[in-house]
């Protein structure tokens, strides 16, 4: 029984470092650092989109 119990808990621990295939080494990726905040929050309310004519148009003549 113990014998049983030994060669069963070999056979996975054999399987689970074949790694299904996987080849080389294994690591941890690099991480990329946190880009900075932007120094001002972006504006919001009346001023987008600016209100005028759009800037390819010419302005109408009355």
């Amino acid at each position: 029984m113990i014998a049983n119990l030994i060669s069963v808990l070999g056979i996975g621990l054999v399987i689970s470092l074949t790694g299904c295939g996987v080849r080389g080494p294994l690591y941890l990726p690099t991480v990329p650092p946190i880009p900075n905040p932007p120094s001002q929050a972006e504006p919001k309310g009346t001023l987008y989109p600016p209100k005028g004519p759009a800037p390819n148009q010419a302005p109408v003549k009355q």
